[in-house]
């Protein structure tokens, strides 16, 4: 029997999800607010990453990339459309 290793698609890859986070925590009302849905957003990558049989270094590292992502994200943003004046993902 051959040992494999699981490699999961990179947390900090998944540009969607990013700008998707980054946007719900940048329109919340309320400090509360951005802290549950992050805390929720953590626990759903965590749970799955778990199941997967990650081991628990691999899920903190991959957890903490998507928060530098997403940290990324919201300093584009914050730096775009003051800049250009228009939506940072380029819409028309």
């Amino acid at each position: 029997m051959t040992d494999c290793q699981i490699i999961p698609f990179p947390l900090a890859a998944r540009v969607g999800k990013i700008r998707r986070c980054t946007e719900v925590l940048q329109s919340s009302a309320n400090q509360p607010t951005r802290d549950a849905y992050w805390h929720r957003t953590v626990t759903h990558f965590r749970e799955k990453l778990e199941a997967l049989g990650l081991p628990e270094e691999t899920v903190r590292r991959e957890i903490l990339g998507f928060r530098d992502a997403v940290q990324q994200e919201y300093q584009r943003r914050d730096y775009v459309v003051p800049q250009t004046g228009q939506a940072p993902d380029g819409a028309a």
